[in-house]
């Protein structure tokens, strides 16, 4: 099902920047190691109550490099496991997040109970680059805020903070936020925070975690993920049987408009949902009180706030638009861009609460094809086994991005993990390195040979030619893979490398259908004037008369930021196989791929990875 995703917000500075633009060069770095740390690298729980929890962070080992910015020879920290920078301009500090459930009512405190630091001095020690805009082509600027490096104080003032309260689907949280280095830019002294203990205290509240009304079966996974105390939360029992219920609400919830034939095709999902054991309900736009962006938000927020069974996922059944007989208008955020994750976001803080979807079908014909995509797919999945042994990547190579690396973890971690064949449709040219961005060995501390394994030390190691094209990308989904994974830039119409636009959807004569995850820019602003987005099409798509191309599909409905698309990438990937990053959340023995879910998912380790910084181009 079409998605919007990426809801950016890109402020206005404020702040002095230096007028410097430096040009990072990585050369070999001086490691770190240390065999007698307190814990294992990064966040440890050692202890949860409903009191409070104390959260151990190590550094086992970490790396400075020096790289020439503009002649002047400058400092760059790796420390394994983060992957986004520091606040543009400021000191590029590693640092990271995870959240933190509370009672509810609860505040929370925080404090350092123990730590043990190094220091070194003269250090000089780079600025953090400017996030850019995935339609930017344009080398990475690094400019000094000068603000912080004319002070002569410790940057950040604290290694440790923690977030307001927050809810996330009722329970309420903080995220903790550890960034184990300090550094004067004045001195140039740099402390090394080798090891910390930390202890987050809650006051007041209940004792209680999270509202029981809210708990869902299908929420619990990505919660388990996200919070380190996730065994403060109560078992829940989902075996009870909503059949004869007098209980108001759903679990899936299905929003369409007026005409007939949307709430015909409507009930043909509830009935199949119901026969899966999942109560599903239908709504119209009358029942909601009109096809106003508010109006339905504010019906949203009501079911959220006052059924007994509250949904845990709303399907969109139409199009965008303002016809109440056809479509489902969305709201605009920022006077630009349109998002549904407005509509999913009920605690206000700009994250999803439940999950949505949304069919953009327009008419009788759009209904037939998208509905019995999903429906004859789950009733009936693919029984090829080529079509599970071969899923599809596909990038265009960008020296100071991380494109090539987003789509080849994938395409590693389905081989090397999953003894997977992955079709890679990449291209170059290639440099020697993956990326000249920054924080790119700390990815590689993640994902290359002394990590996890999925991508090479170099992209010329990896078995693949680098001219992708089109009639590539046509061949191998109508060979069949049950899923593709595109990252590079993108347009309403269409993929820029490798060069693959709505004309060329008209190639595929699959009808083993394929999921696809179009991580770019602007494939899926299903709000576009100027005709079908590639989304839509790609979604809507037939041949021959028979259902073809894209099962479902995950695109941007705007502009959005680099580097933090890839960082959510990896955490939606994370909650459809646990095992893709096994040392963040859980690793369940199995867990049903639902892209819906991941796409969620991944918004959440967006939003708590390299916290606090970078916080306005992570909204979505």
């Amino acid at each position: 099902m079409l998605q919007s995703f990426k809801k950016v917000n890109f402020k206005l500075l404020t702040v002095l920047l230096g007028l410097t633009v430096f040009i990072y060069t990585n050369t070999l770095a001086d490691e770190f190691n240390y065999s007698d740390s307190w814990g294992k690298q990064g966040f440890e729980l050692t202890k949860q109550q409903p009191s409070g929890v104390e959260v151990n962070y190590s550094i086992n080992s970490f790396a400075m490099s020096n790289g020439q910015f503009n002649g002047e020879s400058m400092a760059f920290i790796e420390l394994p496991g983060i992957l986004l920078p520091n606040n543009e301009g400021a000191p590029n500090l590693p640092g990271t997040g995870r959240y933190i459930a509370l009672p509810q009512g609860a505040k929370a405190e925080v404090r350092i109970i123990a730590s043990r630091t190094e220091t070194f001095t003269d250090v000089n020690l780079s600025p953090a680059p400017r996030i850019p805009w995935d339609t930017e082509n344009d080398p990475l600027e690094y400019n000094k805020d000068m603000k912080i490096y004319s002070k002569n104080a410790f940057y950040p003032e604290n290694p440790v903070s923690i977030s307001e309260v927050t809810q996330i689907r009722g329970v309420d949280a903080v995220i903790l936020g550890i960034t184990p280095f300090q550094y004067n830019p004045v001195t140039k002294e740099l402390i090394v925070y080798r090891d910390l203990q930390v202890q987050v205290t809650f006051t007041g509240g209940t004792n209680h975690f999270g509202e029981d009304r809210l708990r869902s079966r299908w929420w619990d996974p990505i919660m388990s993920d996200m919070f380190l105390n996730y065994e403060s939360l109560p078992k829940m029992d989902y075996s009870k049987s909503f059949q004869l219920t007098e209980e108001t609400g759903c679990e899936y919830l299905i929003i369409t408009p007026n005409d007939a034939v949307f709430q015909q095709w409507a009930d043909s999902i509830k009935q199949f949902r119901t026969l899966q054991g999942i109560l599903t309900d239908i709504v119209t736009i009358d029942d909601v009180g009109g096809n106003n962006a508010n109006t339905i938000e504010n019906y949203i927020d009501n079911a959220y706030d006052t059924w007994d069974i509250v949904p845990a996922a709303c399907l969109l059944l139409a199009d965008y638009g303002t016809n109440a007989n056809n479509s489902i208008i969305s709201p605009i955020y920022n006077n630009y861009c349109a998002s549904d994750n407005i509509l999913a976001d009920v605690s206000g803080n700009s994250m999803p609460d439940i999950v949505f979807a949304r069919m953009t079908a327009q008419n009788a014909t759009h209904l037939e094809i998208m509905v019995t995509k999903f429906l004859d797919y789950e009733r009936t999945p693919p029984t090829n086994p080529y079509f599970y042994n071969n899923p599809i990547t596909a990038l265009g190579f960008q020296s100071d991005r991380w494109f090539q690396i987003c789509s080849e973890t994938v395409a590693g971690f389905w081989e090397v993990v999953q003894g997977r064949t992955t079709t890679r449709i990449n291209v170059g040219p290639i440099s020697g390195s993956w990326s000249t961005n920054q924080n790119t060995p700390m990815i590689m501390d993640v994902f290359g040979p002394d990590g996890l394994g999925y991508i090479p030390a170099t992209p010329g190691e990896v078995n693949c030619s680098w001219n992708g094209s089109a009639n590539d990308v046509i061949n191998a989904v109508n060979s069949g893979a049950f899923m593709l994974q595109h990252r590079d830039h993108g347009g309403e119409t269409g993929w820029s490398e490798p060069n693959f636009s709505n004309s060329n959807i008209d190639g595929f004569n699959n009808t083993d259908l394929t999921f696809v995850w179009s991580i770019n820019c602007l494939t899926g602003k299903y709000n576009w004037t100027g005709g079908e987005c590639f989304a839509e099409k790609f979604h809507r798509y037939t041949s021959g008369g028979q259902n073809s191309g894209a099962l479902g599909i995950v695109a941007a409905s705007e502009v959005s930021y680099s580097f933090v698309n890839d960082t959510y990438v990896w955490g939606a990937y994370d909650n459809m196989w646990p095992d893709f990053l096994p040392e963040y959340g859980t690793t369940p023995d199995s867990r049903d791929v639902m892209p819906a879910f991941g796409n969620a998912a991944g918004k959440y380790f967006l939003q708590q990875s390299s916290w606090p910084y970078n916080v306005d181009n992570k909204e979505v």
